[in-house]
């Protein structure tokens, strides 16, 4: 009885330790799983984005947007109409009892800072830009620049700096809609960045015809980077290719009918579905978790065979 009592307490001590050790692994294991959860989430983002459109709206930022043209019609808005024109003499892309209208070639147009367009594709094929913001003396608002047809179809990209919007707001007779696109969000985050700095895109969808599609944040615009291009040679519409600021923005699209927008961004279950890092994290775990305690399980089950002796 005396060498029967201190065993016993031996192996309360040791299964005392198992069950703490245990403990310890599973308390490591959540910390591990907490850390790469808080690692993969970020606020900041950005969007990549490219679309084809028949119209859409641009507000630049910064000093960098110039815009060359081969040719171009300018059209000043008049401070008043003048019929007195006959329908002989009005001109067939820019009424001019309407406007001003000016044939010019190889001209430069730098946009100023927070001057706002709308873009939209003419009837005639061409490129139609509309000025909407009273900074110009030489343009009041409503004054357009026309690119005609064929100087369109073997234009250059068009770069812009700015809040962009596409897709014109649809209803009957709307001849500014979007027709097409695809979207993706892209981010990183702490346990991906120390790994591989890169960003990894976590969530994409596609804009269906009649979209109006726009990005916010919780304060000021949304800058963008992209441009503009002419359809290829039997498609209609204007290609625009863009790339967001990177910030805690998201994607808003509206669609017609809704009273509502929808809001899109990433949340933390697309970036851990999306990241192949972290589904190897997760196996690597589950590996480990496995081996501890199988680890564990050998002690318990030799003491058991002692005591079934």
């Amino acid at each position: 009885m005396q060498v029967v009592a201190p065993l016993q307490n031996a192996l309360a001590k040791i299964g005392t330790h198992r069950i703490w050790a245990r403990l310890a692994f599973v308390i490591f294991i959540v910390l591990i799983c907490l850390a790469i959860g808080f690692g993969t989430m970020a606020r900041e983002r950005t969007f990549s984005l490219v679309a084809t459109t028949l119209g859409g709206e641009i507000t630049f930022n910064g000093q960098q947007n110039d815009w060359q043209f081969s040719e171009v019609i300018r059209c000043t808005m008049r401070a008043s109409p003048d019929f007195r024109i006959s329908g002989e003499a009005r001109e067939e892309l820019c009424d001019n009892a309407l406007f001003k209208v000016e044939h010019l070639s190889d001209i430069v147009v730098s946009w100023r800072d927070a001057e706002r367009i709308q873009f939209r594709s003419h009837p005639s094929g061409g490129l139609q830009i509309r000025l909407d913001s009273d900074s110009r003396a030489d343009m009041p608002p409503g004054s357009l620049l026309i690119i005609p047809q064929a100087a369109w179809a073997d234009h250059g990209a068009l770069a812009f700096q700015g809040a962009v919007q596409l897709g014109g707001e649809m209803a009957t007779g709307s001849t500014d809609y979007l027709l097409s696109g695809h979207w993706e969000a892209l981010q990183t985050g702490l346990a991906t960045s120390l790994v591989r700095d890169i960003t990894e895109v976590v969530k994409s969808g596609t804009l269906v015809r009649g979209s109006t599609v726009d990005f916010i944040k919780s304060e000021g615009n949304v800058i963008s980077f992209g441009h503009l291009t002419p359809p290829d040679e039997s498609a209609t519409g204007i290609e625009v290719a863009l790339l967001t600021e990177r910030a805690p923005i998201a994607l808003r699209v509206s669609y017609y009918g809704l009273q509502e927008p929808a809001i899109f961004k990433p949340d933390w279950i697309d970036t851990i579905s999306s990241s192949t890092l972290l589904v190897a994290l997760a196996a690597l775990l589950s590996l480990i978790a496995g081996i501890v305690g199988l680890v564990l399980a050998v002690p318990g089950q030799q003491e058991q065979d002692s005591d079934s002796e």
